[in-house]
């Protein structure tokens, strides 16, 4: 009897583990369907909007609100190459690393950072440990480096990104703030609560807390926890901070809900000024373009495009991007796609079907046009 349990016990956990690995293997293949129909059945965790030579091919959800992630460096590249243009700051200015390195937190951008480092040694971009402001703002959004971003918020100033968002008649954008800085919120409600943030009845207190907080005064805490970061200079609070010994998937998801909102339709006005190339003054879209157009540096991009632009992001349970592209026959296309609330084989999937979608809407319109009207 005990050796038919055993063997049925053994089957079944084989049977898991097959089961699993074939999940984590099915995540990792790239599927533009799987975009559409996780869409079709997920409207209300999905917002997604498509525009093709001025015309729209989908449009689901895309006035709703939804968190950014890393979408939101778009406004920061915008207001850089402004005040590059205008002369407030220099492109050329070099940048100690110690510098950024005040703003880097270690395993919190998927390694994004130190591949961007890499290939800025590599193309001899970095000297006596320096890298200019032009190369900090393309590594912000080629690589999406944390650290060069809230460094660039420090520069130009958080409060002329967010008044420029407001030029830019965005009113659904909320404001901008660092969020890195955010991670250490839950330590700072430790310290002024006197409570453990390694017990797990006071992480419990220290959740609560942070949940109970308005998005004004969680927003004023990661502008604090940000100066205090530009005034690092011996990393001495980052290791007090010590956030690796208790950052968890609940504080993330509450870093997630409280990022930077806005709305896919927001971010196709801005895609569509982008794509026409006419927007921008021809001064600023000097330094934006090929900040913005990163994508361009590949070749089969180059091979397909006249132009690419855009930026993507995600968290645990967030995945955004907002694109534009021009092919070589000259027609102009805009996509955003923002998805909140996805977690697990999901996030995995969708991430990893994302440039597969991108690519089928942008070169198979034809193709993909009937199963976009199913969406209406």
């Amino acid at each position: 009897m005990f050796i038919y349990i055993l063997i049925s016990l053994s089957i079944i956990i084989l049977t898991v583990i097959i089961s699993v690995l074939w999940l984590i293997s099915w995540s990792k293949k790239p599927d533009a369907d799987y975009v559409l129909k996780f869409i079709a059945k997920n409207p209300q965790r999905s917002s997604l909007i498509i525009i093709k030579n001025g015309k729209s091919l989908a449009n689901v959800n895309a006035n709703e609100r939804k968190p950014l992630a890393s979408t939101v460096k778009i406004m920061i590249a915008i207001e850089f190459s402004q005040q590059a243009a205008n002369g407030s700051i220099n492109p050329d200015e070099k940048v100690h690393l110690d510098d950024l390195a005040r703003f880097y937190v270690s395993h919190t951008d998927g390694g994004a950072h130190e591949k961007w480092l890499i290939e800025m040694e590599k193309h001899g971009f970095l000297q006596d440990r320096s890298v200019s402001l032009m190369n900090i703002a393309k590594g912000m959004m080629s690589h999406s480096s944390n650290a060069n971003t809230e460094y660039l918020m420090m520069r130009i100033g958080l409060e002329n990104i967010n008044k420029n968002v407001n030029k830019l008649e965005l009113p659904q954008h909320e404001k901008l703030f660092p969020f890195v800085s955010a991670l250490f919120i839950p330590y700072e409600v430790e310290l002024n609560k006197g409570l453990d943030i390694t017990n797990k009845q006071d992480t419990k207190k220290i959740l609560a807390h942070i949940q109970e907080m308005s998005q004004e005064a969680y927003i004023n805490e990661a502008i604090k926890i940000h100066q205090k970061l530009s005034q690092d200079v011996n990393g001495e609070y980052k290791e007090c901070v010590n956030i690796r010994e208790w950052y968890n998937s609940e504080f993330d998801k509450i870093n997630s809900k409280r990022f930077t909102h806005s709305t896919t339709s927001e971010y196709i006005s801005i895609l569509e000024q982008m794509n026409k190339g006419s927007y921008f003054p021809s001064h600023v879209w000097a330094y934006l373009q090929p900040i913005i157009e990163w994508p361009m540096k590949f070749e089969n991009n180059q091979a397909r495009f006249k132009h690419v632009g855009g930026k993507g992001g995600s968290t645990a349970s967030i995945l955004t991007y907002a694109f534009y592209a021009e092919d070589k026959e000259g027609n102009k296309m805009e996509l955003a796609a923002f998805f909140n609330d996805i977690e697990g084989y999901e996030t995995m999937k969708l991430s990893n079907s994302s440039s597969a979608f991108q690519l089928a809407m942008f070169t198979e319109g034809a193709k993909w046009k009937k199963k976009l009207q199913q969406l209406h």
